[in-house]
């Protein structure tokens, strides 16, 4: 696969994702229980996506490797020697924003396929979707960086979404006016 990626991050890409469905996203903040009962949920399905790919034949080659503002969660080596990169959610189910996320972390040469994992299923990503997203994920931070007037106004209520936004603004959030975002 061969994406040209000119685009720098300057956000994180769980950010942008939801940026993308909604320019207007502002992240809530994590409380400590909440991000220790995260992190174990998360381990547990890492856990079970290595332990899958492992006994279909697959390498591993790294594990939470650093990029530009993120960590890939596991990358492996097919039987047939293609770099495979595996964005691993504990969710039960992929919504959108995870499919979003997963293809925000396709960085250049050096793999072949993009993954979006949880402890239950695998979901490659097509080369046309990643590019897709790389396009939007472009449009948006022209949007938010050249007006963030309208970014910040622009909602699109969506739940997966609205259930970790924090922005008092927004019509569609519980508790401000309006409120209908289900």
């Amino acid at each position: 696969m061969t994406v040209v990626h000119t685009l720098r991050l300057r956000i994180s890409p769980s950010i942008l994702a939801r940026k993308i469905v909604c320019p207007a996203y502002v992240a809530a903040p994590f409380q400590k229980n909440d991000r220790f009962l995260f992190q174990a949920l998360h381990a547990m399905a890492v856990l079970k996506v290595l332990r899958r790919h492992l006994k279909l034949g697959y390498r591993l080659k790294s594990i939470e490797k650093r990029g530009h503002g993120f960590r890939i969660d596991l990358s492996f080596i097919s039987p047939s020697g293609r770099i495979r990169v595996n964005e691993v959610k504990s969710a039960k189910q992929l919504g959108e924003v995870h499919r979003i996320q997963a293809a925000l972390y396709y960085w250049g040469e050096g793999c072949d396929e993009v993954v979006l994992s949880n402890g239950d299923v695998d979901i490659v990503l097509p080369e046309d979707y990643i590019y897709a997203v790389q396009k939007r994920a472009h449009e948006t931070l022209q949007l938010l960086t050249q007006h963030p007037d309208i970014a910040n106004v622009s909602f699109n209520p969506k739940p997966e979404v609205c259930r970790t936004c924090a922005n008092a603004h927004c019509p569609f959030l519980p508790g401000n006016s309006r409120h209908s975002c289900s």
